[in-house]
């Protein structure tokens, strides 16, 4: 399902017969590919418009499926430039609302989970840095990624100049703050059904994978060799500074005394992240991580 052939319809159809065989009675939605698999470059040219791309076609192909248990896509450029002069795919607010249409249409769903990166909130109120702001009312779930959990620093535009600060926990709470105030209002304005929320990250470095003196690690991690430990893409690689990362979004939730009805959660390939996650926050923070 996952393999690249040039021709939309087709891998479409087989990603869509692959997911209903697998999926069992679980609702699903299902990825629209921006990139070729394992690799940066687009499928298509989104400049060419969406009516005539491979990714309509895929959309037909999955659509061919028929399976009650898929509630509808996920856009998956992640992108917050798109649609903006700053996006150098040239995804216009023209291709998303045309897509958009598209799958609504159709009677599915469209969720995007828009990654903002390490940009501070003085440039994701500008239009020529965040796409969200633009198009986010295509979309019936906004997911937006704090980014918080990878990176230990943000940029912050004053007075003209890009200035680099600590990714803090106070500019954690500011930029879920933003994206609950400013944000969520600036989407209701497009499309008031829209449903604003963020993505909770993790990945298993919070696990303490030993990687001792073989340095051996699962797929895709990498050994830590001072801690003796495996990581992933956390800030940083101590499992115990790692889990406390991933809690401050549930921190910073309640300290903006924002409850949101829905989450999307990141959690790398392994679910023990989020047991390993929810025994922790019932522990600490007396409630469930999930």
């Amino acid at each position: 399902g996952i393999n690249y052939t040039g021709n939309g319809y087709d891998d479409g159809l087989r990603m869509a017969l692959w997911l209903s065989s697998r999926v069992g009675s679980m609702n699903y939605y299902v990825p629209i590919p921006f990139y070729k698999y394992g690799s940066k470059k687009p499928r298509d040219n989104p400049s060419k418009g969406f009516n005539n791309s491979y990714w309509k076609d895929w959309i037909d192909g999955v659509l061919s499926v028929v399976d009650s248990n898929r509630l509808g896509f996920y856009w998956s450029y992640e992108s917050c430039l798109q649609a903006t002069p700053n996006d150098a795919a040239g995804v216009s607010v023209e291709f998303i609302q045309k897509m958009s249409n598209y799958v609504h249409n159709h009677g599915q769903e469209l969720i995007w989970i828009p990654t903002i990166g390490n940009r501070d909130v003085t440039y994701l109120r500008k239009d020529a840095f965040d796409g969200i702001l633009k198009i986010g009312g295509y979309f019936d779930y906004v997911f937006v990624q704090p980014n918080y959990y990878q990176n230990s620093d943000c940029i912050k535009e004053i007075n003209g100049t890009k200035q680099t600060f600590p990714y803090s926990y106070d500019k954690l709470v500011e930029r879920i703050q933003f994206i609950h105030g400013e944000l969520t209002e600036k989407i209701k304005e497009q499309n008031y059904h829209t449903v604003v929320s963020i993505e909770m990250e993790a990945d298993r470095t919070v696990l303490g994978i030993p990687c001792g003196y073989s340095g051996k690690c699962p797929e895709n991690m990498a050994c830590d060799r001072n801690l003796k430990t495996c990581y992933e893409n956390c800030r940083e690689h101590q499992y115990e500074k790692a889990i406390n990362y991933a809690l401050n979004y549930m921190r910073a939730l309640h300290d903006t005394g924002w409850k949101p009805s829905d989450l999307a959660y990141y959690f790398s390939t392994d679910l023990k992240v989020i047991d390993a996650l929810q025994e922790r926050c019932r522990r600490e923070l007396n409630e469930p991580y999930v």
